[in-house]
């Protein structure tokens, strides 16, 4: 991307939905529950995104009772996210019917769950979370819910970038898409010994991930979309 004279701006999902609220980013991964409604100023670069279909392994629930039990209660959540914010809180109270539950970011002493995600996430997999037992994969959770890929970012461009810029930054992304399994031992050196994986670990970790999104993601993503419409519906 470096190549292509772009400024690279290193920022969590949540942080670069802001910014596009703002209209600062050209172009970039953004969480769909931001993206569906900033769709008047981004949308899709080709059908690149982040979706899985069953476990995620890095968007994890952890809590202290077993999930169908939880209720009236706080639950603490990354401030990193957007999209899995809103889906936790589905989960719960659509899929378990979960009542009374405070979702607010940070955590707190008397937090019953915490969402994590990304590193967090993995390495609260790979270490444990001290008084929180039981661990839910949201994208497990979601699969067996709706039976449906789990979409949770697209790569969208604005509107107002001219379509030869929009070429060269989608083959550059293509290009790299293509060549990741290349990569595998310099990735695996600079983040394998964080989470104690190897070269075939960081392999199917990354392979969990569908980076082209069709139709059955396609399908997925509506799902989500019109589950968050009814969801916000009813609490207005």
């Amino acid at each position: 991307m470096k190549e292509l004279g772009l400024e690279i701006v290193h920022e969590p999902p949540r942080v670069l939905g802001e910014l596009a609220a703002q209209g600062v980013p050209t172009c970039g991964v953004m969480a769909v529950a931001d993206f569906f409604g900033l769709r008047d100023r981004y949308e899709p670069l080709g059908d690149l995104g982040i979706a899985c279909e069953g476990p995620a392994h890095s968007v994890l629930l952890f809590t202290r009772a077993e999930i169908a039990r939880l209720g009236n209660c706080r639950i603490g959540l990354t401030h990193e996210s957007s999209t899995s914010v809103r889906l936790v809180r589905l989960i719960l109270e659509r899929k378990y019917g979960a009542e009374g539950i405070a979702f607010e970011r940070g955590e707190a002493p008397g937090d019953e769950g915490r969402l994590l995600i990304g590193d967090a996430a993995l390495r609260a997999a790979c270490d444990g979370l001290d008084g929180f037992p039981f661990v839910y994969d949201l994208g497990e959770e979601w699969h067996g819910w709706q039976g449906l890929p789990f979409v949770f970012a697209r790569w969208v461009v604005s509107k107002d970038v001219p379509e030869q810029d929009r070429r060269r930054i989608l083959e550059s992304l293509e290009s790299s898409l293509d060549g990741w399994e290349a990569r595998l031992p310099e990735i695996t050196a600079r983040r394998g010994p964080e989470f104690d994986l190897d070269e075939d670990g960081i392999r199917a970790y990354l392979e969990t991930f569908r980076y082209r999104l069709g139709p059955l993601e396609a399908m997925g993503e509506r799902t989500f979309e019109s589950l968050l419409n009814d969801a916000d519906g009813k609490e207005s």
